[in-house]
C-alpha cells in the first residue's frame, strides 16, 4: 500500500457505485483508474488537483484526500506519526461498519495521544482523520475541508421552484453525469431532460449542458429551476429525442421515461430505447460514453440493443429504488 497516496471515502448506501463513480473520475483526469478499495474507502495515487475535482463533482464519494500513512489495528507501528505531530490540531477517528471492539480502539489512539500530544477535542485548525476499515487504519488529511461546501448542501429537489415525481436527486444526478466522463467546459446531452436535474448538477460543475424534453411543460420547469441557481447559459430544446440527433456531443447522460411517473406519449417502452440509443450512437463523439438507466425487466432488450447499435457496455450498476422499482445504470462505451 506504500505507493498509494491518496484516498477516497464512498458513501455507505452506494458503495458499489462509489467506486465505479472513482474510476471513471479518475479516467477523465487521469486516464488511470488503479484503485484499490476496502470497506467504504480506496486507495488512489492522484494529483492534489484531481483530489479537489473529485471532491467538488462526485456524487456517492463523501470525502478525498491526502494519504498520509496505514497502520494495523492489532500490530500496530505508528511509524506515521512524525509527519503528523506538529501540522495538525485534532484527530477524528471514523470506524466503517466495523467488527472490531471499541476498547482495541481506545487502546490504539491513547498510545498516538501520548506520541503526538493530539486528543480528539475539536481545535481550530487542520484536522487528522483517522479511517477504520476492518483491522486496517489510513491516516489522512481531508481536501474536502477546503473545498466549496455550499455545493453540497441545501440544495434538494422539494427546493427547486419547479418539482415532479420524477425529478432525480443531486447525487444520482452527479453520479451519471461522472459516468459520462465529461470535463468541464465540453458538452453534455440529456435527451430526456425532465425538470432539468442532471443540467443542473452540469451547470454547477461548470459544463456546457444540452436538454430535451417533448413535454413544453417540463422544459419551461428546466429552465425555472435552471435560473435559481443563475445557470443561464445551459441550452433548452422543446423536441422529440426519439428522432432527433446531435453533433459529435462530449458526453451523454440521461433517465428515460420509464411510464410511471413520466410519460411515454404513447410509445411502446422498448421503442423508446430502440430509437435513444440508436440516436445516441449517431449523436456522441467516438470514444465518448452514453450513460443511462432503465427499469430491471428491461436489462435483456436493452443490451440487446446496445450491441445492436456496435456499442460496448463497459459497466452495468443496479439501483435498489423500492419494491416496486431497480434502476439499472448502463456505462455504454462508443468505440
Amino acid at each position: 500500500m506504500s505507493n498509494y497516496n491518496s484516498y477516497y471515502i464512498l458513501d455507505g448506501r452506494y458503495e458499489e457505485l462509489g467506486v465505479s463513480e472513482l474510476k471513471a473520475l479518475l479516467e477523465t483526469y487521469e486516464d488511470s483508474h488503479d484503485v484499490r478499495c476496502y470497506t467504504m474507502i480506496c486507495l488512489g495515487n492522484s494529483k492534489i488537483e484531481t483530489l479537489y475535482k473529485v471532491a467538488l463533482r462526485a456524487g456517492f464519494i463523501k470525502d478525498a484526500g491526502r494519504l498520509l500513512g496505514v497502520d494495523n489495528l492489532y500490530s500496530p507501528s505508528y511509524n506515521y506519526t512524525g509527519k503528523v505531530k506538529d501540522r495538525f490540531t485534532w484527530i477524528k477517528t471514523i470506524i466503517f461498519k466495523s467488527t472490531i471492539s471499541r476498547e482495541q480502539v481506545n487502546r490504539y489512539l491513547k498510545t498516538l495521544y501520548e506520541k503526538t500530544g493530539l486528543n480528539n477535542r475539536y481545535k481550530r485548525g487542520k484536522t487528522l482523520y483517522l479511517m477504520l476499515s476492518g483491522s486496517l487504519i489510513f491516516i489522512g488529511e481531508s481536501v474536502r475541508e477546503t473545498t466549496n461546501k455550499k455545493l453540497f448542501m441545501g440544495r434538494k429537489k422539494r427546493d427547486r421552484p419547479f418539482i415532479r415525481s420524477i425529478a432525480l436527486t443531486p447525487d444520482i444526478s452527479r453520479y451519471l453525469i461522472n459516468l459520462a466522463r465529461v470535463r468541464e467546459g465540453e458538452i453534455l446531452l440529456d435527451p430526456f431532460v425532465g425538470t432539468g436535474s442532471i443540467l443542473l448538477e452540469a451547470g454547477l460543475m461548470g459544463i456546457r449542458g444540452v436538454g430535451v424534453d417533448i413535454d413544453k411543460e417540463l422544459v419551461e420547469g428546466s429552465k425555472k429551476n435552471l435560473e435559481s441557481y443563475n445557470l443561464r447559459n445551459q441550452l433548452l430544446i422543446i423536441g422529440d429525442s426519439t428522432s432527433l440527433t446531435y453533433h459529435r456531443v462530449d458526453g451523454i447522460a440521461t433517465d428515460p421515461p420509464y411510464g410511471r411517473g413520466a410519460s411515454t406519449h404513447g410509445l411502446d417502452l422498448k421503442r423508446i430505447y430502440d430509437l435513444f440509443i440508436g440516436n445516441a450512437s449517431e449523436s456522441v463523439k467516438d470514444r465518448g460514453y452514453i450513460i443511462f438507466m432503465s427499469p430491471l425487466h428491461m436489462e435483456e432488450y436493452v443490451k440487446k440493443i446496445i450491441c445492436e447499435y456496435g456499442l460496448i457496455i463497459r459497466g452495468i450498476h443496479y439501483m435498489y429504488v423500492h419494491g416496486g422499482l431497480t434502476r439499472v445504470i448502463y456505462e455504454v462505451f462508443k468505440p
